[in-house]
């Protein structure tokens, strides 16, 4: 399976260089809403859960997946806006700028805790299955 790394990396840049489209060009709309909505978090569940994949095979964990990609995406955007905007340096370039950087860095930099190890505080299966011995 290709690894999503590069393509999150790259894709505020496309988002950013669609900028220079007309203000109402579709493809504009489109490319910055879809970066927006789902890259930065894509990028920043590398750090949340680094031993699962963002897309699991299981209907469950692909839309849990999603649903945690689209809300950390909007909650990413709306601290970089509100950073902007107590800075007195809000504009939507500048902005799609910062989350373009911070998807590219959190896409990039090696997971955190190795490659193969689980975190302590995360587990694939959160209840003890009934047949095993306690």
């Amino acid at each position: 399976m290709m690894s999503l790394r590069f393509p999150l990396a790259l894709s505020g840049w496309v988002a950013l260089a669609a900028t220079v489209l007309p203000a109402g060009a579709a493809a504009r709309v489109l490319i910055t809403t879809l970066f927006l909505l789902a890259c930065p978090g894509l990028a920043a569940m590398r750090w949340i859960r680094p031993n699962r994949p963002p897309l699991d095979p299981v209907r469950v964990a692909a839309l849990e997946a999603g649903v945690l990609a689209v809300l950390l995406s909007l909650a990413l955007s709306a601290l970089v806006a509100e950073a902007l905007f107590l800075s007195h340096a809000f504009s939507a370039d500048r902005a799609l700028l910062v989350l373009a950087s911070l998807t590219s860095v959190l896409a990039l930099v090696p997971r955190p805790g190795g490659t193969g190890r689980a975190l302590p505080w995360y587990r694939d299966d959160p209840l003890p299955k009934a047949d095993t011995p306690r």
